[in-house]
Order: structure tokens, then C-alpha cells, then sequence
């Protein structure tokens, strides 16, 4: 059995040199910042889009503002699965049913659990929780 639920995705830019993520963690960490999800890319530009997605959207907020991060903040799907085989087939089938179409995806699988990031119209969101879960 899948279930869905709308999450925040928080995304900001530092520049891509070393030691940059590392100083960030450590910022985060001293503010006891917990992250559900974090990714990165380089860009050609000499700095790094960083994604996330915060157990505590106020809390990230207040941090970010503090730390004077730019953050855009967008609404997506967390979609997770405690099935091995199949699952993420089943969400395909029921995304394609409602003619819903994804403009991102992020997957990931941790212990047995299958984890999808998905980002599509925003009127589409409700309608995706109650297919899904």
C-alpha cells in the first residue's frame, strides 16, 4: 500500500567550491535542522541549486531567513511504498489514469521503503493524495 502527502520543496544556491555543503550541514546541525530529503547539482555558473525538504518547514524558514539563503519554496507529492516489486509501477498506472503528468521525479529506496519526490501542477496535488492514499 502506497501513501501520499504534500510536502515542501525548499531551493536555494551557494557557490560550488569545496567545503560549502560541509559548512552548511554544520550550520544546520548547530541549529538542529532535520532534513528528510537533500540533493545537489553543479551549474556551469560556479554554483550549486540545493533542494530539500525539512521535517519542520517553520523551522527551515526561520533558519534560512537567519543564514541569508535565497529560498523559493514549491509544494510536491512525498509518495512512499513498503512494496518491493511493483510499487512504483502502481503509481505510475494510477498518475497516468487521472491524467496526471509529472514535471519531476526524485526516487529513492532506504531499508524497505520506496520513496518518490514528484512535482506536477499544483491543481493536481489534492487529486494525487486521494489516488495514491
Amino acid at each position: 500500500m502506497s501513501t501520499a502527502r504534500k510536502c515542501t520543496v525548499f531551493t536555494f544556491t551557494l557557490k560550488d567550491e569545496p567545503g560549502q555543503l560541509l559548512a552548511l550541514s554544520n550550520r544546520l546541525r548547530a541549529a538542529d535542522i532535520t532534513l528528510r530529503s537533500f540533493w545537489a547539482t553543479s551549474n556551469k555558473d560556479n554554483t550549486s541549486t540545493l533542494r530539500c525538504i525539512a521535517e519542520r518547514d517553520p523551522q527551515f524558514r526561520d533558519f534560512a531567513n537567519s543564514a541569508e539563503l535565497n529560498i523559493s519554496e514549491e509544494q510536491a507529492m512525498y509518495i512512499a511504498t513498503a512494496e518491493n516489486v511493483g510499487g512504483f509501477l502502481r503509481v505510475l498506472e494510477d498518475l497516468a489514469s487521472a491524467k496526471i503528468n509529472i514535471g519531476d521525479i526524485h526516487a529513492v529506496t532506504l531499508a524497505d521503503e520506496q520513496g518518490w519526490v514528484v512535482w506536477t501542477d499544483q491543481e493536481h496535488l489534492d487529486t494525487l493524495i486521494e489516488l495514491i492514499g
